[in-house]
């Protein structure tokens, strides 16, 4: 085997092993926090579906199903088991498998261009046409009429004719359609905008906000807050200060899993921010 041969295969082994690594790696936190793949994918696209953090809330299940995960792990093994999460959902976010799965839910979010069956100039003529022939048969069905009721019941179809023969009420549908087809393309443009800055073309860009809205939420952790456990398990805990109950729950939730897991995760965050950012 040449040289460069050798070298090539040393890589390809290196890479390999890597690979196989990191994704061991992602297993067993996965399993050291009582998830499997398939729920941990599901809670990340939780994530992605969330309005905000706000409205998401201490009592969501995917805060639910962190908050017992980590409070059962012993505080030591928090910190690694916190950087290896993030490592795992930054490798899920990267995958092909993901950018499938989020362009097909962000294709579904954001509304198509309406389309109509007729110009406004067609659904004009249409509606014209439509009435004048409901106003010949009208005038057929008067034939069985008295004569005095018949001629004041033609004056009356012929004043009503008048605007949709000399042109008055093609103006008026035309305006009255054009200005409401033009309200429905404003809200449907408006609509599309939203989505399309709720879920961005580039994830990374959804997940770059929720990382800071992370960091933002948990400067100041207060590590010493006084919690109540009313049942003994992370669900039952509650803080004892009222300022504290109003905290944003990324904060709450950092002061139950501890220092070593929130300053992990926090550095992990940090990384992968700096990485989108480049």
């Amino acid at each position: 085997m040449s040289r460069h041969a050798r070298d090539a295969a040393t890589t390809v082994g290196i890479a390999l092993a890597l690979v196989l690594t990191g994704s061991l790696l992602a297993q067993s936190v996965l399993t050291q926090l009582g998830l499997t793949e398939a729920a941990a994918r599901n809670f990340v696209f939780e994530e992605v579906k969330s309005p905000t953090r706000p409205e998401v809330g201490r009592r969501s299940r995917i805060a639910h199903a962190g908050n017992r995960a980590f409070y059962k792990l012993p505080p030591a093994s928090r910190g690694p088991a916190a950087t290896a999460l993030f490592a795992w959902a930054k490798a899920y976010v990267d995958s092909p498998a993901f950018r499938t799965a989020y362009d097909t839910y962000r294709a579904g979010t954001i509304p198509q261009e309406r389309q109509y069956a007729r110009t406004v100039d067609e659904e004009v003529k249409k509606q014209i046409d439509d009435t004048l022939a409901g106003i010949e048969q009208l005038k057929q069905a008067a034939a069985s009429m008295p004569p005095a009721d018949r001629a004041r019941f033609l004056e009356s179809i012929t004043q009503q004719e008048a605007p949709l023969r000399n042109g008055e009420m093609a103006k008026m549908l035309k305006a009255n359609l054009e200005a409401e087809r033009a309200a429905r393309s404003a809200g449907d443009s408006a609509a599309g905008r939203a989505a399309m800055e709720r879920y961005p073309a580039d994830p990374n860009q959804l997940f770059a906000r929720r990382l800071r809205e992370f960091l933002n939420d948990t400067t100041d952790v207060n590590f010493s807050a006084r919690t109540i456990s009313l049942s003994g398990g992370a669900d039952g805990i509650e803080f004892a200060d009222p300022a504290d109950r109003t905290r944003p729950w990324m904060w709450q939730l950092a002061v139950i899993v501890g220092r070593d897991a929130t300053t992990a995760a926090r550095a992990a965050a940090e990384a992968w921010l700096r990485e989108i950012d480049r």
